[in-house]
């Protein structure tokens, strides 16, 4: 029996490979994961961002930047069973000699501190817990994810669905070659087509 407390943490603890890649950061490398696959992740789990979920009460802090070229992010992040502050810091400046102001900070500070209250909520568990370290692992996650093959029955209810004749054309672009050659799908395109061209 699942426990219930970690019924979310469970439902969105794998991250499709699609939407990681390598990087380095401070001579580390790691594994980065897209933020607006992120955003729709948590969009899937509680609703629309700024409506069920998201930050309110944001205050950038400066009192570190002259000493230590770090702006304070501080906020509350809620969703629909709850909210908590969240602290995180950032650079000001690109450079070692705070010449080169990073013109992005404010979007990279709150993208970040939205990283990390996810990842506390068990949203791309298996990236922060190493598990993409495991090539194995990443091999099956990644086989996982990988669409599954068109179906005849998916075929005929995607030509079905075509609301025009454009539409049609571009459902049967989508359709593959076996497919195409399959008598009922092919029929179903050439019925379509007499029916839509006739409206």
């Amino acid at each position: 029996m699942e426990n219930e407390n970690l019924k979310l943490w469970n439902s969105v603890e794998k991250t499709n490979p699609a939407h990681t890649k390598k990087a380095k950061i401070g001579g580390m490398s790691i594994t980065a994961i897209a933020p607006q696959y992120q955003i729709k992740r948590a969009t899937e789990a509680f609703g629309p961002y700024a409506i069920k979920w998201g930050f309110k009460d944001i205050e950038l802090d400066f009192s570190l930047l002259e000493k230590l070229n770090l702006i304070v992010f501080k906020g509350t992040f809620f969703c629909p069973e709850g909210e908590c502050k969240i602290i995180n810091s950032a650079k000001a400046y690109m450079d070692r000699l705070c010449e080169m102001v990073d013109a992005d900070f404010a979007k990279k500070i709150e993208t970040d501190a939205l990283t990390k209250v996810l990842s506390k909520m068990g949203f791309n568990a298996d990236v922060f817990m190493g598990r993409y370290d495991d090539h194995k692992y990443v091999e099956q996650v990644t086989a996982e994810f990988a669409p599954k093959p068109m179906t005849k029955a998916d075929a005929v209810a995607l030509l079905g669905a075509a609301g025009d004749v454009a539409a049609l054309g571009a459902a049967w672009g989508g359709i593959s070659v076996n497919l195409k050659q399959d008598p009922d799908v092919l029929g179903m395109k050439d019925a379509r087509k007499i029916e839509l061209s006739t409206k």
